[in-house]
């Protein structure tokens, strides 16, 4: 425990540390909307290197447990935003801040209750369960908004069909509805209020700051959360993982695994929603990161050799379908719609 304690206190204090803040510069904004919806479009292809790289971790003897690997990521997600932001000469307000805390803790609020639902529920039906935010997104944007497109709204019922079509062969589980079933949709719930909150804290913010302000309170939360869940329940997979003698490929993979995920799925991808969801709403925005299942299969069979089912073929051109049909309506009508 005290090793694990250290290692993070370290870690962090070295990435929370940061220059003398410099005078306040004006936001950068893009000069065209299509390279707001390019870089929007790279998250769900970034993200999708994700799942195929934890697999190739684990399959590393003595693993390091969930919790700190997240913890340590999200460590070199915060260097990395921190040292974009110093070059960069932006760094976050109170406002900033404020917004970073609220958008931070639904991230944090949606993982913890999808690793917790995913302890009593199936893989499969945990992330049919948890792209129900391609419903939820649009319904609370026409609640709070009244503002959703037919041709949106149409788009992500489509896009959640081929969800369906991809997690089809478990979907009978979900007959026996449990607890570990509604934590996963309680998760998708926590991740679509990030994306309807981000829609309107985008405008406003710098994305470096945004993004910056949003890692150091998901930085803390998941580091609070290792410190807690040591400290009340010693396991010995933290032992283990502590102890273990590696051999240098080992830990070289264990190193390129976390600077990936913390760097790219991490960093890249919470600036590259900042700076994406600037004028693009929130129902569009989540309709095109539907689309990680499609590149999450992908690079599953070119990293780790697993082959796609029909099911995920077929599933993923749907979604395919449901996001190109939407970029079309972008072309066509103004992106805040």
């Amino acid at each position: 425990m005290i090793r694990v304690c250290c290692f993070l206190t370290t870690t962090t204090s070295v990435a929370f540390h940061a220059p003398p803040r410099p005078q306040k510069l004006p936001p950068l904004r893009a000069t065209k909307p299509d390279q707001r919806l390019a870089t929007l479009v790279s998250v769900p292809v970034v993200w999708g290197t994700y799942a195929p790289i934890v697999r190739y971790v684990y399959e590393v003897p003595a693993p390091p447990p969930p919790l700190l690997f997240s913890a340590a990521y999200y460590v070199v997600a915060l260097a990395t935003l921190s040292t974009a932001a110093s070059l960069t000469r932006r760094h976050p307000g109170e406002d900033a801040d404020r917004a970073g805390a609220e958008l931070g803790g639904y991230l944090f609020l949606g993982n913890f209750a999808q690793v917790l639902g995913l302890q009593s529920t199936t893989a499969n039906a945990a992330a049919f369960l948890v792209q129900l935010t391609t419903i939820f997104v649009p319904a609370l944007q026409a609640i709070t908004s009244g503002s959703l497109q037919a041709r949106t709204r149409d788009a992500c019922a489509l896009a959640f069909a081929g969800v369906a079509v991809i997690c089809g062969d478990d979907l009978d589980d979900l007959a026996r509805t449990g607890l570990g079933d509604a934590l996963v949709v309680l998760a998708a719930l926590f991740y679509s209020c990030h994306v309807l909150r981000l829609g309107t804290f985008a405008p406003r913010f710098d994305p470096i700051e945004l993004a910056l302000s949003k890692a150091k309170f998901e930085t803390l939360f998941a580091v609070v959360a290792v410190v807690v869940a040591v400290a009340l329940a010693p396991r010995d997979d933290y032992r283990a993982f502590l102890s273990a003698d590696r051999p240098s490929t080992d830990l070289l993979k264990l190193g390129a695994a976390t600077l990936w995920c913390g760097a790219m799925t991490c960093a890249y991808t919470i600036w590259a929603q900042s700076y994406g969801q600037f004028d693009i709403s929130p129902a569009r925005a989540n309709l095109v990161y539907t689309s990680q299942p499609i590149f999450s299969s992908l690079f599953a069979a070119l990293l780790v050799g697993e082959r796609p089912t029909l099911a995920t073929l077929a599933g993923g051109t749907l979604i395919l379908l449901a996001v190109l049909v939407e970029l079309d309506a972008f072309q066509r009508t103004p992106p805040s719609s």
